[in-house]
């Protein structure tokens, strides 16, 4: 069983990929929307956690020979400064990924810059026909360093919390074993400048399993006013979208605008923020969608604002600046 438990012993592989893309226009034998995005480097720093730090432990460096998009596309290649030459250099994605196993180990909790590698890999080995069940936690460590750099609800680049932390720039970043290690280096110094128990406390919250759906949209249907169209997407008691079971109420419902935000939490799957957006459609009538998720902590921060300007301001959210003229 999955534990997000962080002790002393606890593994952290912080990880990152590259990964070729079709061309826009060309025709495959296959299904793009099946394979976006095929992996052609994995690097990997495996960190320990001791005694409210964590370690350097070891460095996991692989090329991948992709075998559908064997043509570099030109933003690919701008980015990461690699060759249609350097793809030939690679082995197959299933020992690549046997090798980045072994160097995980057990147990271990993934980690990374965005919450797009995850996807990615899992994506690559279903399509070749691989085990795509992961078995392990991933913490997205961009919103955990805005969180504690106070830049949340800002999407910021490893580079700059490199600059942020003063972290040397040794080497390029565009690099899947570089970006890992900074990456790496980043989580070190929140652990290293921050309370332990507040980062502990932030990284388990932030941990999410990679092997299950995190994101549910609904619509409803169409009605003459914006309210009934809210309250057909508010039930009286919320049941988690993943195990359908009741949920407790942190933050309850409330409205700003055309929006309604909560947060809920499910014993089994940790928190739910709940988002319900009215729209107007060609018709003139009205209806909701709503999103629920396991919660981030951009989604946090988001619900934490909202319900502070509904405090102040209430349902009609705090007033829109009006631009005025310099004289």
């Amino acid at each position: 069983m999955l534990d997000r438990k962080i002790e002393d012993g606890t593994v952290f592989v912080v990880f990152d990929m590259e990964w070729n893309q079709p061309f826009t226009g060309k025709e495959y034998d296959f299904e793009v929307s099946e394979l976006s995005g095929e992996i052609i480097e994995i690097g990997a720093v495996r960190y320990e956690y001791q005694n409210g730090t964590i370690n350097r432990t070891g460095v996991f460096s692989c090329d991948i020979k992709p075998v559908k998009y064997k043509k570099l596309h030109f933003h690919v290649k701008k980015v990461t400064h690699k060759s249609n030459e350097d793809l030939k250099n690679g082995i197959d994605l299933k020992t690549a990924y046997e090798n980045f196993r072994e160097f995980c180990g057990p147990n271990a909790i993934l980690a990374g810059w965005g919450n797009s590698d995850p996807d990615m890999l899992k994506m690559n080995l279903k399509f070749f026909g691989l085990d795509d069940e992961l078995r392990m936690f991933f913490i997205d460590v961009q919103p955990v360093f805005s969180h504690f750099a106070g830049e949340r609800g800002k999407q910021r680049s490893v580079e700059f919390a490199v600059d942020h932390y003063g972290i040397p720039k040794t080497d390029t970043f565009h690099n899947a074993t570089s970006d890992a290690s900074y990456t790496g280096e980043v989580l070190k110094r929140i652990f290293d400048c921050s309370k332990t128990s507040e980062v502990l406390s932030v990284l388990s919250s932030s941990a999410i399993d990679p092997d299950i759906k995190r994101e549910f949209s609904s619509v409803g249907a169409s009605c003459e006013k914006p309210e009934e169209a809210l309250a057909l997407l508010m039930p009286s008691e919320r049941t988690c979208p993943i195990c359908k079971k009741p949920m407790f109420k942190e933050i309850g419902e409330f409205r700003i605008r055309k929006s309604v935000y909560a947060l809920y939490n499910c014993e089994k799957h940790g928190d739910i923020f709940v988002r319900i957006r009215v729209k107007k459609n060609k018709s003139g009538h009205y209806y909701a969608s709503s999103i629920e998720r396991i919660a981030t902590q951009n989604d946090y921060f988001l619900v934490a604002s909202k319900r502070e300007e509904f405090s102040k301001f209430g349902s009609k959210g705090e007033p829109k600046q009006e631009n005025v003229e310099e004289m």
